[in-house]
C-alpha cells in the first residue's frame, strides 16, 4: 500500500490540514506529539520533573561509584578485621544518597 493511498493520508486531505504525527512514549506508553522534546505525562508540563529524575539518577550512579571506591580505600587502610560488611555498605549507600541529592540539586540550577 503506497503512502498516498493510506487511510491516514486520506483523513489528512479530507480534514483540510496535516494531522500532527503522534508517537508513543516508551516510558508511560501514552501518545505524545511527535515534535515534542519530552513527554508531558512523564516529565511534567515544563519538563523539569524529567530533569530532576535524570539528575538524581546520574548523581546516584556517581555516588555509588564514589562510595564503592571510598569504602575500598577505607577498608584497605583500617584492615579487613575492622572493615565489616555493614560499615562498607553504610559508606557506599551514604555516598549514593548524597549523590542523588546533589544530582537533583545540580539539575535544578541548570
Amino acid at each position: 500500500m503506497s503512502p498516498e493511498s493510506s487511510p491516514e493520508h486520506d483523513q489528512a486531505q479530507s480534514s483540510g490540514g496535516p494531522v500532527p504525527e503522534m508517537i508513543f512514549c516508551r516510558s508511560c506508553e501514552q501518545l505524545v506529539p511527535g515534535g515534542s522534546l519530552y513527554c508531558p505525562h512523564c516529565c511534567g508540563e515544563d519538563g523539569r520533573r524529567g530533569a530532576y529524575r535524570r539528575g538524581a539518577f546520574i548523581g546516584g550512579v556517581f555516588g555509588l561509584l564514589a562510595g564503592g571506591l571510598s569504602a575500598a580505600v577505607w577498608s584497605s587502610i583500617v584492615g579487613p578485621e575492622q572493615a565489616t560488611g555493614e560499615l562498607v555498605l553504610a559508606i557506599t549507600l551514604a555516598c549514593a544518597a548524597m549523590g542523588i541529592v546533589l544530582g537533583a540539586i545540580r539539575s535544578r540550577k541548570e
